[in-house]
């Protein structure tokens, strides 16, 4: 009876397990699947983090980049006609990202 109770109690942990890795799964492809397209306004130093930092690299202005759909609160900065302390992750160079100020992009879709 023991070893019955035993076998029972792995079994539902193993189930326990599977549910809730599917659910993380699920639930990181959907934050996956958020990347909107944008265009760089101006040619524009892409940052390691959301504020001024280590640069990691630039978009080109007029180029289209792939984005993260949603925005990044980070340091305020100035740039592109406007202050705004929200970041856009985009996409700056094959499976390169980091950070543009969002006064410095518009949203494509």
């Amino acid at each position: 009876m023991k070893r019955i109770l035993t076998a029972l109690a792995a079994v539902a942990a193993a189930a326990a397990f599977t549910t809730g890795f599917a659910a993380t799964a699920q639930a990181e492809d959907a934050d996956a699947a958020a990347v909107c397209s944008t265009v760089a306004k101006e040619h524009r130093t892409v940052w390691a983090q959301p504020a001024v930092g280590a640069s990691v690299g630039s978009v080109v202005a007029g180029r289209s980049y792939d984005a993260d759909c949603a925005l990044v609160p980070g340091g305020t900065y100035t740039a592109c006609g406007a202050t705004t302390d929200q970041w856009a992750y985009v996409n700056y160079y094959g499976d390169s990202w980091g950070y543009v100020p969002s006064t410095c992009v518009v949203w494509a879709s």
